[in-house]
């Protein structure tokens, strides 16, 4: 199963930026600061909550296509390779 691994890495990934306070990292650019301006009560930052349960919120807000996207993006350079067909590709309007 391809997935797997790659949920694997993902999260450790994601984990290890938010304990380091990657700021860049998409765990931030993405999500944390998205929750805290649309969704989050603002007398306790959501990066307040623990840091686990933040990457699960993360990966479970994620669509497929994210998931493998971001996946991409994060590890360029892996053996692990999903290719997805679009939802309109081979529709002619």
């Amino acid at each position: 199963n391809t997935v797997h691994p790659m949920f694997n890495e993902l999260y450790e990934k994601l984990l290890s930026d938010l304990i380091s306070k990657k700021y860049n990292s998409p765990i931030y650019l993405h999500h944390i600061d998205y929750v805290n301006k649309a969704h989050y009560n603002h007398q306790i930052p959501y990066e307040k909550t623990e840091p686990n349960q933040i990457v699960v919120d993360y990966i479970a807000s994620m669509t497929d296509d994210y998931f493998i996207d971001l996946y991409r993006y994060l590890f360029p350079n892996s053996n692990f390779k999903i290719k997805y067909k679009g939802y309109f590709d081979g529709i002619s309007r």
